[in-house]
């Protein structure tokens, strides 16, 4: 039996999402698909624009089998860690045969071959990427240019966000030596960065959010309506629901006082121990906290030519969650668990099979988190992260008395009984 899987965020679930996973399935030909998502937080840096409950329930109504969570130690690092955390969770189950994922360009043959550039770099290469490096420019931009001399006309392919994150997925395949065949399935519709919306065509998400996030402190409704078409029906109940009562649309402007607190109050050796702190940059993160008002000041003066906006924006919701070198040591081992956010009525019976296939626990209710809380410290981090990230989180919900914590021990899985 064959079983796809697919490494997603769904922030939220559009068109596209839909025509991805139904391709997904077919180029595959698997009677199943198992879906690992991000949670409360994504790998841009940013807060879900709705929990992680409700969107595992929008993949579910849309074909998804069953939705695991991706642990935020992965969820909210760079391309290469939420790739290999969405790989070694997927390959953890024991039944992912294929993996999905798309591609601004569909071409396999130079994917492998780019892969296999990377994976045993010429001392060329290393000079040319050192050299770029010390230029000032970002590690994918200084790859793209190394990359130029050993694929003359192609490295113009790596720029693209969907084409970089294939990239790496096959890389990690590779690095790891998992037999999960690839399935790369060529993006439809705009652009990933692409603000508009246009009638018929599949939007990015980012367009989405960018017409939700307008909203947060008026009237909701008017923004949905206007998306409606680029929802599946499921995905469109669901926001609208959230929305009445209170629990969303939750924005990267929410968090911005709590940001701007934290950065003014830590020291630069408490900087530091922040994950992905590069030497030096600490010594301008105090300074400018004192000089801006917001976050969003902040980082457009923190931003240079050598760290993108992403990257610094996945360093601010690090210093939230407290995400430091110490948590990131975990990393390392793989998940240490498999916890389900929702399933469908086949997903049951795979869970099933999956937990007698791995050698993770499968956590469907979050009590059973705690006896392994007791005796396995890389559980422990890993636990401990995601449930801070969600009590942070709802702490940014529109309407105050939403913002109850500890969630993830009140709020079981979303069980598919009813079809939309």
């Amino acid at each position: 039996m064959n079983v796809v899987g697919i490494i997603c965020e769904y922030n939220p679930f559009h068109t596209g999402h839909l025509y991805h996973l139904q391709a997904a399935k077919k180029e595959s030909s698997s009677s199943a698909v198992v879906c690992v998502m991000s949670g409360n937080f994504t790998q841009r840096g940013e807060p879900s624009i709705v929990n992680k409950w409700v969107r595992a329930e929008m993949a579910i109504a849309a074909g998804a089998d069953v939705v695991f969570e991706l642990p935020v130690l992965y969820a909210t690092r760079s391309a290469y860690w939420f790739a290999r955390g969405g790989i070694e969770t997927l390959y953890s189950t024991g039944i992912v045969s294929h993996l999905a994922f798309g591609a601004e360009n569909a071409c396999a043959e130079t994917m492998q071959e780019t892969v296999k550039i990377l994976t045993h770099e010429t001392a060329a290469f290393r000079k040319k990427l050192k050299h770029s490096l010390k230029q000032g420019m970002s590690y994918p931009k200084a790859r793209s240019t190394a990359l130029k001399s050993e694929l003359p006309g192609k490295t113009e392919l790596w720029s693209k966000p969907n084409n970089v994150l294939a990239l790496t997925y096959l890389q990690v395949l590779q690095e790891l030596n998992i037999k999960m065949q690839p399935v790369i399935i060529e993006r439809q519709g705009l652009g990933y960065e692409n603000p508009e919306l246009q009638e018929g065509i599949f939007p990015s998400a980012t367009a989405l959010r960018n017409e939700l996030s307008v909203t947060q402190s008026g009237d909701f409704l008017p923004s949905l309506k206007k998306i409606r078409p680029h929802l599946p029906a499921a995905a469109y109940m669901l926001l609208k629901k959230e929305y009445l009562q209170g629990c969303c649309p939750v924005t990267p402007q929410a968090f911005s006082p709590q940001i701007m607190t934290l950065l003014r109050r830590s020291t630069e050796k408490e900087i530091c121990q922040i994950v992905d702190v590069a030497e030096g940059l600490e010594n301008r993160i105090t300074a400018l906290a004192q000089e801006c008002g917001d976050a969003t000041e902040f980082l457009a003066k923190l931003k240079t030519k050598r760290f993108t906006y992403t990257r610094l924006q996945r360093f601010l919701i690090h210093l939230l969650l407290n995400y430091t070198r110490e948590a990131e040591k975990n990393i390392k081992k793989g998940p240490p668990y498999l916890r389900v956010l929702g399933f469908s009525k086949k997903g049951q019976a795979l869970l099933k099979t999956i937990s007698s296939a791995s050698d993770l626990p499968v956590i469907v209710k979050a009590a059973h988190a705690k006896k392994y809380c007791r005796n396995d410290e890389s559980f422990r981090a890993f636990w401990e992260m995601d449930t801070r990230a969600t009590n942070l989180y709802n702490l940014a919900y529109p309407v105050v008395s939403q913002r109850t914590g500890n969630q993830d021990y009140r709020r079981g899985p979303f069980l598919q009984t009813d079809c939309f």
